[in-house]
């Protein structure tokens, strides 16, 4: 992997931040809740504690509480009044939660919904009998057919027991029982309507007869046990909100609180204040994408869900309860109402002034956590925000950090590898970084490696020449002595050593005499002279010498002059003893009869030369090595004559070469027939 591209993961650990960045918010979301909890419940406090010490409050929540072995009818308040039909149609739209009438026995007997609108009170039961006897003229009174009884309060009603009776289908008929028989009334109004399991009853009369004291009693007389009624002895009052405990509330509410005070049925009594704020519109508005993702960062803790209790009649949740129980007063709760989350907290309401223990009610405080969320949720798109720009601004300064360091150790890369040439010559433009960082001491390193390694091969180049100049004079000592040996009588086996030592000093004062020569070579290319050169006259001249001298070879000229003049700022000489040293190496591997091609043209501005010959193809492991000094590819089994070629020649060829700012290169043919050199230098 690029180091661009390692560096681009590194950056990505930069998206761990928008992770701790939302364990943090999940944190303090706990902590805010908590703090939003504990304020709630400081509040139902004081609700309570104002409750407690207040004799007409106290009064009205005694009032409201229903007496032991009863079920008071919850009564719901309503918008706009239902149409008294007989038909449940208005209700069921409604959604109120039905109450149930039971027998003695547990059986199911009847279903009742009570709701309150203008001072009216409307009523609707669904009687559950197979068998409907419905009065006619003919029975002594309506108290021998089916009917319903409703009891009330002497304090709120005319009378205490009220009659509804039926002929059939229809209108109802409603009369105050008295010991004369029943006495008419009029301000009820109703309807019965027939089911496929009982019959439905549904009626409206003024709402202030119950407000002390109401009873459903239903008759029966079908059944040994004729009568099914929600009380046992004493009236329970209708339960319904109360003005008076509302008012009270409506004190201590503030935006997004609501507040209500449930009875010691669990039934609510009084409520005050609204969850909804313009936090909750915020979040209604925000797109359901971007909460979700908030909630799925975050964590999207499941609450149970709770229904509206003017709906259902009923607070009916565990602090309610444990409020309601003393066991544990001070409780709190989490819930889903829709999509608002709220915290609802219980507090009991105690008579202070009586100093009874036992609660008379329980104020319940409810908060919906939109603001919190709201809160939480700007926080952390901010911090989603600012993490995706450190992330981008992180990405692109290690981006341009990795492109500038990738700069510098591909120039450092380039450089190393054009350090050495193909010829083997040492590169003396090595860049050398000023950086105190690691990839500046490489270079320095680098730089100062290279610079050994030129000295060392300037050394491996002057050794030749040292060696000649040393071993000369001990070797005249050498071929004198044994010069002089030859006028001594020696016996014959003497003389065979003789022999055979002048021949290892004849090789020796060869291979001394090459390696002069090439020295003497360096030293003519530091002190040559310059000069416009035709080069194509030059190759003429030498190809009418080169063919009086390797007469077994057949010589060809192939120059062309197409591209412009053929001419060289150079050395004559030197392009001669260049040419002179490739001509001898090609006649040497040119079988008898065989071709050696010089060749000219003009490319790129750079005069090609080119010796072909036919013959052996050079082993490909020396194409590298050919033209470093020492190298040579002829057989190692050479007679004395042969024993001078020391792989000089094509050494003197590159030296000659370097200097006039040029290269040297030899490849096989395609099809291994021989041997080209090339030579390219800079043209005039």
């Amino acid at each position: 992997m690029k180091l661009r591209k390692q560096l681009l993961v590194v950056s990505l650990i930069t998206l761990t931040l928008p992770w701790v960045g939302c364990q943090y918010i999940g944190e303090m979301e706990q902590t805010l809740r908590q703090g939003q909890s504990d304020a709630l419940m400081a509040m139902s406090k004081a609700v309570s504690a104002r409750f407690g010490s207040d004799r007409e409050i106290l009064e009205e929540l005694q009032r409201l509480n229903p007496p032991p072995g009863s079920s008071p009818v919850f009564v719901h308040p309503l918008n706009t009044p239902p149409l008294v039909d007989g038909y449940q149609d208005d209700w069921q739209v409604a959604q109120f939660a039905q109450q149930s009438l039971r027998g003695r026995g547990g059986d199911l007997r009847a279903h009742v919904q009570a709701g309150a609108v203008n001072d009216q009170l409307y009523l609707l039961l669904e009687i559950l009998d197979s068998n409907r006897r419905y009065y006619n003229p003919t029975m002594a009174s309506p108290l021998e057919a089916d009917h319903i009884n409703l009891h009330f309060s002497a304090n709120t009603a005319p009378d205490t027991l009220l009659v509804i009776y039926a002929s059939g289908q229809g209108k109802l008929s409603a009369g105050w029982y008295t010991p004369g028989g029943l006495k008419v009334e009029y301000q009820v109004k109703g309807v019965i309507s027939e089911t496929e399991k009982g019959y439905l009853v549904e009626m409206q009369l003024p709402l202030h007869w119950g407000r002390d004291g109401f009873g459903v009693e239903i008759a029966d007389t079908h059944r040994e046990i004729t009568t099914t009624s929600n009380f046992s002895q004493q009236l329970p009052p209708l339960v319904m909100q109360s003005p008076l405990l509302s008012r009270e509330l409506a004190v201590f509410s503030r935006p997004g609180v609501r507040l209500q005070v449930a009875s010691l049925g669990a039934r609510p009594v009084a409520a005050a204040g609204e969850l909804k704020t313009s936090d909750s519109t915020k979040m209604q508005q925000r797109h359901s994408l971007l909460n979700w993702f908030y909630f799925f960062a975050v964590g999207d803790d499941a609450f149970p869900a709770i229904d509206d209790s003017q709906n259902t009649g009923m607070l009916d949740t565990p602090e309610v309860y444990a409020a309601l129980s003393s066991k544990q007063p001070l409780q709190q709760g989490w819930y889903q109402t829709g999509e608002q989350r709220l915290v609802r907290v219980a507090t009991p309401v105690v008579d202070q002034l009586g100093g009874a223990e036992q609660p008379l009610a329980v104020v319940i405080a409810d908060q919906s956590s939109d603001s919190l969320a709201r809160l939480t949720s700007s926080a952390f798109y901010k911090l989603i925000a600012y993490s995706i720009v450190v992330t981008f601004a992180a990405s692109v300064t290690l981006i341009l950090y990795a492109s500038w360091l990738s700069f510098r150790i591909r120039k450092l890369s380039r450089a190393a590898a054009d350090a050495i040439s193909d010829s083997g010559k040492i590169a003396d433009n090595f860049p050398v970084f000023k950086s105190r960082d690691e990839i500046g001491d490489l270079s320095r390193n680098y730089a100062t490696l290279l610079t050994r390694l030129r000295e060392y091969t300037n050394y491996l180049r002057t050794l030749s020449s040292k060696l000649s100049h040393e071993l000369r004079t001990p070797l005249a000592i050498v071929k004198t002595s044994l010069d002089n040996l030859e006028f001594e009588n020696l016996p014959a086996s003497a003389k065979v050593y003789a022999e055979r030592a002048k021949e290892g000093t004849t090789r020796l004062s060869n291979i001394l005499n090459a390696m002069s020569a090439a020295s003497r070579v360096e030293q003519a290319i530091g002190a040559a002279e310059v000069e416009l050169i035709p080069c194509d006259e030059l190759l003429n001249n030498l190809k009418a010498a080169y063919e009086d001298v390797y007469r077994h070879a057949r010589f060809r000229l192939n120059i062309r002059n197409e591209e412009g003049p053929l001419q060289l700022n150079g050395s004559g000489e030197l392009l001669v003893q260049m040419f002179d040293k490739l001509v001898d190496n090609a006649a040497d591997f040119c079988p008898s009869n065989g071709l050696i091609e010089l060749g000219l043209y003009r490319s790129q501005g750079n005069l090609v030369f080119t010796v072909h010959n036919e013959g052996p193809p050079l082993p490909t492991s020396m194409h590298g090595q050919l033209f470093d000094s020492m190298v040579s590819v002829r057989d190692k089994t050479t007679t004395a004559e042969s024993g001078q070629h020391l792989g000089l020649g094509l050494y003197i060829v590159r030296l000659i070469a370097d200097f006039h700012r040029g290269e040297v290169q030899c490849y096989n043919l395609p099809d291994n027939s021989g041997v080209i050199f090339e030579i390219r230098l800079p043209a005039a």
